[in-house]
Order: C-alpha cells, then structure tokens, then sequence
C-alpha cells in the first residue's frame, strides 16, 4: 500500500514538471497587441451646468423677482458686510456668564449656557458649596438636597432651559423659604464665572 502511494506521487510530480518543459508555440504580447481607442469626449450636456428656475422667487404676476446669482453679485459690488462684527471683548463682556435677578418676587439665576454646560456649572458649584444631593434626576433637572436634623424639608434645585439660556431656581415649602433664599446665594457665589 505504502509502495502504491509513493509511486503515485512520483508520477503526478513527474506530470506536472513535465508540464512547464513543453515549449509554447509563440509568447502573446499583451501590451503591444491592443488598438489604440479614441480619447473620452464629454457630452455637452455635462459641460455646462444647467439653469434651472427651481430656485427662482416669482412676483404675483409670474414674472421674476430674484435669484440668488443677481444677490451674490450685489453683495459682492458692495464689498461690505452686512453689519460691522461686534469685538470679542466687547462680546464676551456684555454676555455676562451668571446673573442673580428677582423678578415680581421669584429669585433665580439666569446662565446664559444650554442646559448640558449648566447642569455641569451647577453640579459643581453645589459640590464647592459642600451641598450634598441625595438623589438627582437629570432629565427633569432636579438636584434634591440632603435636608438637615434642624432643617428636615426638601429642597430641590432646578435647572430649565428656555432658547439657549438656564435658569436655576431653588424651590422649597414655605417653612424653608430662607434657606432656599440662602441656598440660591451660595450657588451664585461658587458658580465658575
């Protein structure tokens, strides 16, 4: 059995190089034998974009008032801007980060940040304050304070956001309407200005 198989490998490796001894008859030449073909031409539909009136903002009368190319010209022959840029100092200075404001009696804290940056500016102005929150529900904005042995009411700091400003209030029952006040203040104080 073992005298069968080596005499078949024999003969199929003898096959097989006597496969490459063969001589061919005449080697191809690929990249000499193709035809040359003529160079790409653009349809002349793609050459120039066309007009289209999808844009175009008629009169009542159907007639057209304006395109945007007619208003980029203009803006481009004026070379002005529309309104002179306001400095950065001057920018920076008049959006003041926080402000403390009373208005018909409610106190809150108007940040002028979306509610993720406000949130983060709370989150550690409580912690400077050394105010622990028990529990916080971010997706209502809630902070609620750990209530004290002489102090046992909850208090809650909100955090909402209207347009891209955040108020921060701090809400309380009537009996803790001082320290919310007091509360309110703190977090003033250490908000990172």
């Amino acid at each position: 059995m073992k005298t069968s198989n080596a005499i078949t490998a024999v003969l199929v490796l003898t096959l097989l190089a006597g496969c490459g001894l063969m001589p061919e008859r005449k080697p191809v030449d690929y990249k000499n034998g193709g035809t040359p073909a003529p160079a790409l031409e653009v349809p002349p539909d793609l050459t120039l974009p066309g007009s289209s009136q999808r844009y175009a903002i008629p009169a009542a009368d159907g007639t057209q008032v304006a395109s945007y190319s007619d208003y980029s010209r203009d803006v481009q022959a004026a070379g002005q801007p529309c309104a002179e840029p306001v400095p950065a100092a001057v920018a920076v200075a008049e959006a003041a980060p926080a402000r403390l404001m009373t208005v018909e009696g409610q106190r809150f804290v108007l940040l002028s940040e979306p509610f993720d940056r406000a949130w983060r500016k709370v989150s550690l102005a409580l912690e400077r304050a050394q105010l622990a929150a028990g529990d916080v529900n971010r997706s209502k904005g809630v902070f609620y304070l750990k209530g004290t042995e002489k102090q046992p009411s909850e208090l809650r700091v909100l955090v909402q956001e209207t347009k891209g400003v955040s108020v921060v209030t701090v809400a309380a029952d009537a009996v803790a309407q001082a320290e919310a006040t007091r509360i309110l203040d703190l977090l003033f104080q250490r908000l990172e200005k």
